[in-house]
């Protein structure tokens, strides 16, 4: 796995992306801010009131409090999960060179149960192997690292497979991905050093970077052919090649050529053999060992 190449194909997919990733990046974690400042507030306010008001005659608001701060805590982990989904797909998108912007955040919001569901069985999984001790979890946590990125590409796919595919993909790799995290930590420091103002730049740096690891693991390579001819849920070749699917096409074909039925591919440049003589006389065709230039007997 070679970091630097996903590192600088991050950085020149962020050049290229428009409007910055700066930009959305700041707007989606304005959005997170705001969303987890209505949870702390309403959790604030209920234990206010459950301080204020004591005994049995404050019972029933104090609980129809305890509710409110559980219906809200609820409905904001179902935004926080289809915007942690939403910025992943952004993440994706702008990596293959697709047009992406701020709407993609939302892109996931009717499939909000689904993001939610992955989010709540990685921390479920991961919990439970942290219950062996703190590396068990931390291996778990790389295992379905890749999970939500199969999700933001493959809406269809449930959530378990999702895992599953996870899982397949990191064998032999969760120390790749280790290292590729560790390697970020002089950002994480510029970030600590600024009071944050950094992390406007290593947050969809490093998100965009993941999801060049993502496509290297997928598809052998950081970008997948600069977005051409694709879009999330679609089943892609991993022998695709830039300009187009190759359903049907033969590798060994000359570039941008389809392999057509019959075609020889010992014949001269542009050149079919069907059933001609290879001993005719000039006029006809030739095999390419005979002749060279035009598939002419000269």
């Amino acid at each position: 796995m070679d970091r630097i190449q996903l590192k600088t194909d991050a950085k020149d997919a962020m050049r290229m992306a428009n409007p910055h990733p700066v930009l959305v990046t700041l707007i989606y974690m304005v959005i997170l801010f705001a969303v987890q400042t209505i949870i702390s507030t309403f959790s604030g306010f209920s234990s206010l009131i459950s301080g204020l008001l004591g005994g049995d005659s404050a019972g029933v608001l104090v609980i129809g409090m305890l509710l409110s701060t559980f219906l809200v805590s609820i409905i904001a982990s179902f935004v926080i999960a289809f915007l942690e989904l939403g910025f992943a797909g952004y993440t994706l998108r702008v990596i293959n060179r697709q047009p992406a912007g701020i709407s993609d955040l939302f892109a996931y919001a009717r499939m909000f149960l689904k993001a939610w569901g992955l989010s709540f069985m990685i921390g479920l999984f991961v919990g439970l192997w942290s219950l062996l001790l703190w590396i068990p979890g931390i291996i778990a946590a790389y295992r379905y690292s890749q999970a939500t990125y199969l999700l933001a590409e493959n809406p269809d796919k449930g959530i378990m497979e999702c895992i599953r595919e996870s899982k397949a993909m990191m064998v032999g790799h969760k120390m790749d991905k280790f290292v590729l995290d560790l390697s970020f930590i002089p950002w994480y420091l510029l970030t600590a050093v600024t009071c944050g103002l950094a992390g406007l730049y290593v947050t969809p740096y490093t998100a965009i970077t993941d999801a060049a690891f993502y496509n290297t693991l997928r598809y052998g390579r950081s970008s997948q052919g600069y977005g051409q001819n694709q879009g999330y849920g679609q089943n892609y070749d991993p022998n695709w090649q830039q300009g187009g699917y190759q359903q049907g096409y033969d590798p060994n074909a000359a570039q941008g050529g389809w392999q057509q039925q019959g075609y020889d591919p010992n014949a001269a440049q542009g050149g079919y053999q069907q059933g001609y003589a290879p001993n005719a006389a000039q006029g006809g065709w030739q095999q390419q060992d005979n002749g060279q230039n035009g598939g002419q007997n000269l």
